[in-house]
């Protein structure tokens, strides 16, 4: 269940391939609040739009803990940075679904980025083999006070703290 959670946190602060970075390869976020806008190009749902609270530490642990979610799960993890653009191919294995993504991160010095990430299901997942997601971060300035280092936000309203999820 532990994995369950992390990987769909994971997920939605910045796309499976995002979570199997390890800290050198991505540049640093600028502590504060930071906005999410994630849209499923394929999906008739509405673009989702989450929220959370990033100190060093905790940016840190969200590292950790995608490294640890996807640990076993993917058999390619290809990671090349240039500059600001970061490209990232994984290969993993869920349960009996080979998922396959290409991954390009920009970031615009330490206050946002945007992420274009291309999925294969194999077998499809609910009927589909292919999405395409878009991710824009921006950060918003400090974190308010009814909000703690990570404190997330999601799109239903939904807050827990990452910080306080049990370590696997």
């Amino acid at each position: 269940m532990r994995n369950v959670v992390a990987i769909g946190v994971v997920a939605l602060l910045g796309g499976m391939s995002f979570a199997t970075c390890q800290a050198q390869d991505l540049p640093a976020r600028k502590p504060g609040l930071w906005q999410v806008t994630m849209l499923t190009a394929s999906s008739k749902m509405p673009p989702q739009q989450m929220k959370y609270c990033l100190d060093a530490a905790t940016d840190a642990a969200l590292y950790k803990m995608g490294m640890s979610a996807v640990q076993g799960m993917c058999s390619r993890n290809d990671i090349h940075r240039s500059g600001n653009v970061v490209t990232i191919d994984t290969e993993c294995k869920m349960g009996e679904m080979l998922v396959t993504s290409h991954s390009t991160m920009t970031f615009v010095g330490d206050t946002a980025n945007h992420t274009d990430i291309q999925t294969h299901f194999d077998p499809p997942m609910m009927g589909r083999s292919d999405s395409s997601m878009t991710r824009d971060a921006t950060w918003a300035g400090p974190c308010p006070a009814d909000m703690q280092p990570g404190d997330i936000v999601m799109a239903n309203g939904m807050k827990m703290n990452l910080n306080s999820m049990p370590a696997k």
